[in-house]
């Protein structure tokens, strides 16, 4: 092509990028009217909201490589491509999946030709590389789609709760398999946090989101952790029983925040054998409870993590008497939440304003409330040890 032909080229693509969400739009209402999928129960609100995204990305990569050499199709695509297939986990056959695509592709190639028409070369030039393009997607698209398929077919729940429950409780229980349970297991205990539609109005939207999520959260186990035992995931809890782990257990924490888009916390302990798993349990949940109370969210807690604050929560004769002397602060959040973070930093007054976003006058306001509700002075070194107790015993929950 000749050079003023490029610009005009240019000129229209850029022209035409400028119409994709309405071009989205239209493929998303031709495809619902054209599949029988949604008729029973009516299109979900993700449809509109999350595959038109994806349909605006695939139309902006197809009309950017007919005037860009350079653009790298597989990584542009990549986040659209791992998002749609979770329609897998939606029971959305392969083919189902692909007409969806395949509607946006004769979307493009209608508005092509309302461009030039089809006597026009430029018509067929710029088809030619669109559908070079497409096809490349195309082909993506069925891979991360089969790939996903048999993750979530690994990742399906076996109902392995009531075996959790027996050996947790130190019940004997024979194995179908004895060669799979590890000699040395590891418990891992997960609090899973709420996604956005768990909260919607709507019923099927939160049904649809919990199943989701739990969906992700154990494809992502399976994918990552091939040593998986016994599993039970649940929409806000998690109980795993496994090999020891090979990877980083904070970068798996990562991973299942960023697959399911919950927040994710896990308690860990090391279990000496299956007779040993009871303790290795209770370690394990206490850890977590422990953990979240003091703010140790998004990542992997094991008992070297809390040990003092694990200490301090913990029954003995006298925690009644110690939470007795620090009542005056149920109810108080905000005074909890300040003892918290002024002994996470080591008395500093000022780092603990630093932290809560307050001035250090507040956080001594808030210290000197604590002497008068409870008589307990954070200067003297018993009264600060029992505030210390209090505040990891559960008195009164963190703020969120």
């Amino acid at each position: 092509m000749r050079a003023a032909s490029e610009t005009d080229l240019r000129r229209s693509i850029a022209r035409m990028r400028r119409s994709i969400p309405r071009l989205a739009r239209t493929t998303i209402d031709r495809y619902i009217q054209a599949t029988p999928l949604y008729e029973g129960t009516g299109v979900p609100d993700h449809l509109h909201r999350e595959s038109a995204h994806t349909v605006r990305s695939m139309l902006d990569v197809c009309f950017r490589s007919v005037v860009e050499d350079s653009i790298d199709i597989a990584e542009t695509m990549r986040e659209s491509i791992e998002r749609g297939t979770e329609r897998v986990s939606e029971g959305l056959p392969l083919r189902e999946y692909m007409r969806c695509w395949q509607t946006a592709f004769d979307v493009l190639a209608e508005a092509l030709e309302s461009e030039w028409g089809r006597d026009h070369e430029t018509f067929w030039f710029v088809l030619g590389r669109a559908r070079r393009t497409n096809d490349r997607i195309l082909r993506d698209v069925a891979s991360a789609y089969e790939i996903h398929a048999r993750e979530l077919v690994a990742a399906q729940d076996h109902n392995h709760a009531p075996i959790i429950d027996a050996v947790l409780r130190g019940d004997d229980w024979i194995f179908d398999d004895p060669e799979l349970v590890p000699a040395q297991p590891v418990v891992l205990f997960l609090d899973i946090g709420d996604v956005p539609g768990e909260k919607s109005g709507d019923a099927h939207a939160r049904s649809v989101a919990v199943k989701r999520k739990v969906r992700r959260l154990r494809a992502q186990l399976a994918r990552e952790l091939p040593g998986l035992w016994l599993t039970d995931i649940r929409p806000n809890s998690g109980r795993l029983l496994m090999h020891p782990p090979s990877i980083d257990l904070n970068s798996l924490v990562a991973d299942l925040e960023k697959a399911s888009g919950a927040r994710v916390t896990a308690g860990i302990d090391e279990a000496a054998g299956v007779g040993d798993l009871p303790r290795a349990g209770r370690t394990a949940r206490e850890v977590l409870e422990v953990g979240l109370r003091c703010g140790l969210t998004g990542r992997a807690i094991r008992i070297d993590d809390v040990a003092l604050e694990h200490h301090f929560a913990h029954a003995s004769a006298s925690l009644g008497v110690l939470l007795d002397r620090c009542s005056g602060l149920r109810n108080r959040p905000e005074l909890v939440q300040t003892l918290r973070v002024y002994l996470a930093c080591n008395q500093d007054r000022r780092g603990t304003a630093d932290t809560l976003f307050v001035h250090p006058n507040t956080v001594d306001n808030r210290l000197n409330r604590v002497r008068e509700l409870t008589g307990l002075d954070v200067h003297v070194t018993n009264d600060l040890l029992t505030l210390a107790v209090a505040v990891n015993s559960g008195i009164a929950p963190p703020e969120a």
